[in-house]
C-alpha cells in the first residue's frame, strides 16, 4: 500500500504494480502448476541417491546438502547433477504422518554426510 500512497508519479506506480502482479503470476506458475519443470512432484531415496520428479516428468538424480526440520515444516536442499539446486518444502499434509516423523528424526540426527542412511 506504501506504493499508491507515496509521492511517486503515477506511471511508476503502476509500473511497480504491473511488475509485482507478473513476478507472482510466474512464481504461482513455476512452483504451484503441477505440470511445469519447478514442480517436485516426487522424490525416493534409491541406493544412497536421491531422484526427484518435476511435473513435466523429467527425473533428476541429487544429492540432499541440507534441510530443516520442524514439526510444522520440513524444508530439504538438494543440489542436481547439473549442479543446480532445488529446495522442496514439506507440510503436515504433504505426505503420511510416520513418514514425514521418520524424516525429521532423521534429518535432526544425521551427521555431515548426508547420504549416511535411509530417512
Amino acid at each position: 500500500m506504501a506504493v499508491v500512497f507515496s509521492g511517486v508519479l503515477l506511471w511508476v506506480k503502476v509500473g511497480l504494480i504491473v511488475g509485482i502482479i507478473l513476478s507472482i503470476a510466474w512464481a504461482g506458475y513455476r512452483y504451484g502448476y503441477r505440470r511445469s519443470h519447478g514442480f517436485v512432484a516426487r522424490i525416493e531415496l534409491l541406493d544412497e541417491r536421491w531422484r526427484l520428479t518435476t511435473g513435466d516428468g523429467v527425473t533428476h538424480r541429487a544429492s540432499l546438502i541440507g534441510g530443516y526440520a520442524h514439526p510444522r515444516i520440513v524444508v530439504l536442499n538438494f543440489r542436481l547433477e547439473n549442479r543446480q539446486r532445488k529446495s522442496l518444502t514439506l507440510l503436515p499434509d504433504s505426505t503420511d504422518p510416520d513418514t514425514l516423523r521418520r524424516l525429521r528424526v532423521w534429518l535432526r540426527t544425521r551427521r555431515d554426510d548426508a547420504e549416511s542412511g535411509r530417512p
